[in-house]
């Protein structure tokens, strides 16, 4: 490659259209977030409420009053539902936002997006299973059969991770990704990042903290 074509590529890759780019502003205090697409991004908001209405607003592609969204280089306010339909399935998380069905065993959560758009096959969805949870030393057959309330705290966000990577999603979000974690888990937790960039190298990873005292 030429110089005058690699000057070029990097000018390009510099303006790239962010995958995210959120504002909030309420009272006195404004909030601004740009997720650079490819990269890892690490934000962190004042308080719950904020981080709450972040992830609420890339998760269901959609504002409140006093935000604005952009998703992938589109302002979410002009979204019509199909659009929107289309942009929350690009986007994956591991998240209280969107939780795991409680009456729903581990293996019904992680298939249930393969369920609902008829792809990608659940022997695909069967081969990720097993191969995340032997990642994590975890036996898929005890682990697939429990309900999330019969699993614990690392095994629920495994298992969340899990249904995440189902959707190939261009953007994933890990929100408050440690919470109620011991360190030694919050170790292995640490691997979502690797195991996510081995699907889609291309991929977007943002967590989202509150920040500490």
């Amino acid at each position: 490659m030429s110089s005058a074509a690699a000057a070029e590529l990097a000018e390009h890759v510099g303006h790239a259209v962010p995958v995210v780019r959120y504002e909030r502003t309420r009272h006195e205090d404004h909030l601004s977030v740009v997720v650079p697409a490819g990269k890892v991004t690490h934000v962190h908001v004042p308080d719950h409420d904020a981080k709450s209405h972040l992830v609420t607003a890339i998760l269901k592609a959609r504002c409140e009053p006093g935000e604005s969204l952009e998703l992938f280089g589109t302002s979410v306010a002009e979204l019509g539902p199909r659009e929107r339909k289309r942009a929350r399935t690009r986007i994956g998380a591991v998240s209280k936002v969107v939780g795991l069905v409680t009456s729903l065993n581990a293996w019904e959560n992680i298939s249930l997006p393969a369920a609902y758009h008829g792809r990608p096959s659940l022997e695909n969805v069967v081969a990720l299973a097993h191969e995340v949870l032997s990642a994590f030393d975890m036996a898929p057959e005890r682990f697939l059969a429990h309900l999330p309330d019969e699993l614990g705290m690392l095994e629920r966000k495994v298992a969340a991770f899990i249904r995440a990577l189902v959707t190939a999603p261009e953007l994933i979000v890990f929100d408050a990704l440690e919470d109620g974690l011991n360190p030694q888990e919050c170790r292995r937790i640490a691997h979502f990042e690797s195991v996510y960039r081995a699907h889609q190298p291309q991929g977007t990873v943002l967590y989202v903290e509150v920040k500490e005292d």
